[in-house]
């Protein structure tokens, strides 16, 4: 097992650039791609995420210090120290049990695709590791391997099936042909996304809100382009955070660049997927005929969407506001804000249509639940971090990461499980 751990660690740390194209090359062997198409693929797709992942970083390192000098003259203070979603996802792959989760993912997935109660391919190793968080989540509550294995083989399943529901939206918005996204922190959300743009239908005034950029664009011109919202945006970021008047540009600029490339990194991304996707397809016809099988890859990608992108760069500053004076909140959602701000986004857009006033609304009251669920899995958070080698600096207590809130799926099985060891202590 400590092989198994060790192997995937080292690919994992490889990051989506690396990572990918090997997951897409071995696949492409056993489907039997083509050589020139595989290869092709491969590489233009390990090309694509390098691209997304330059230029999301490069915004985060951009608006950062922007984010903490608006902590700083706000004034926001919270006991919960967010430690960032890289050492919740170290922790969680250093858990005993890891190795075997990952082979319990792997069966339950082939089960499912065989008897038809699924279509969806997992094929992003590293987000086994949401799936391995539950599983850890479980454990400390349960000290039982049984358990915490049977509800990660059952998050997986839900995580599968959630991807199927939402496969024909994320096809349709986001433009990515026989594509799903099991990634559990992400399409975990995407029934309560898909109820509030209901519950946003029937209240008399936000009902007629278009905000679509297409509308916008329509209605006021280039000043409706993500180019120069993005810009407008990112200015507005700057002068929140008491910015110089030279860094109030730059964090301009540099937003309005996100809008921009991001979108065109995916295209990139997309031109090696969906040769590899259509080969794939050919071959499954064959053998299934009728099949209506996706890929599920990282929800990562559901960014590169012009509405996702402008509604989670909003949301950066509301969510300093939300976790400033949300009761019962106390952590501060420093590490991993903006990342996160667009990775919860994107399903309250795909259901919206686009519409980024009601994207904002529905990730308004997301990110509420997001910060309310990490708070409550701090102690446990912290038990799973020291496991994994983090150390407790003086005078911190408790930490957590908006990332482990965002585990909706894994948060109400920890607390379903809580509940029946009341009344079943042998569990």
């Amino acid at each position: 097992m400590h092989i198994v751990i060790d192997a995937l660690n080292w690919i994992s740390q490889l990051g989506p650039m690396v990572m990918m194209p090997l997951i897409i090359f071995i696949l492409g062997l056993l489907f039997r791609v083509k050589l020139n198409v595989l290869i092709k693929s491969a590489l233009t797709i390990g090309v694509g995420f390098a691209g997304v992942t330059i230029v999301i970083n490069w915004f985060v390192a951009q608006v950062g210090p922007s984010v903490h000098a608006m902590v700083t003259h706000w004034g926001i203070q919270t006991s919960i120290m967010d430690v960032g979603w890289p050492a919740r996802a170290a922790a969680t792959w250093a858990f005993p049990l890891a190795a075997v989760v990952v082979f319990v993912v792997l069966g339950v997935n082939a089960l499912m695709l065989l008897t038809k109660l699924t279509n969806t391919v997992m094929v992003d190793f590293w987000s086994y590791n949401h799936y391995i968080f539950t599983g850890a989540l479980v454990w400390y509550v349960t000290k039982s391997a049984w358990i915490s294995l049977i509800v990660a083989g059952l998050d997986a399943a839900i995580s599968f099936k959630l991807a199927d529901w939402t496969a024909p939206l994320a096809q349709k918005y986001f433009g990515l042909e026989r594509i799903s996204f099991p990634t559990a922190n992400s399409v975990g959300w995407a029934p309560i996304a898909w109820a509030l743009n209901k519950l946003w239908d029937i209240i008399p005034g936000i009902n007629k809100i278009d905000a679509r950029p297409e509308k916008i664009q329509k209605r006021f011109g280039f000043v409706g382009e993500p180019l120069f919202m993005g810009f407008i945006i990112g200015i507005g970021i700057g002068l929140l955070a008491e910015d110089p008047f030279g860094t109030v540009l730059i964090v301009g600029m540099s937003t309005a660049a996100t809008m921009v490339l991001t979108p065109k990194m995916m295209q990139i991304l997309m031109q090696g997927l969906i040769p590899f996707a259509n080969s794939v397809k050919q071959l499954l016809n064959k053998r299934f005929p009728g099949n209506k099988f996706t890929i599920g890859v990282d929800a990562a990608l559901t960014i590169a969407n012009s509405s996702a992108i402008a509604c989670g760069i909003i949301m950066v500053p509301i969510t300093l506001v939300i976790a400033a004076i949300l009761p019962g909140n106390k952590l501060l959602p420093i590490s991993d804000i903006a990342y996160q701000a667009m990775w919860l986004s994107a399903w309250p857009v795909a259901f919206g249509k686009g519409n980024v006033f009601r994207g904002i609304l529905s990730t308004i009251v997301i990110t509420c639940c997001v910060l309310w669920i990490a708070t409550a899995l701090a102690p446990v958070h912290t038990q799973l971090a020291l496991a994994g080698g983090f150390k407790l600096t003086k005078g911190m207590h408790y930490v957590s990461t908006e990332d482990a809130g965002t585990h909706i799926i894994s948060f109400i099985w920890y607390e379903l499980v809580k509940a029946l060891k009341m009344f079943i202590p042998a569990i």
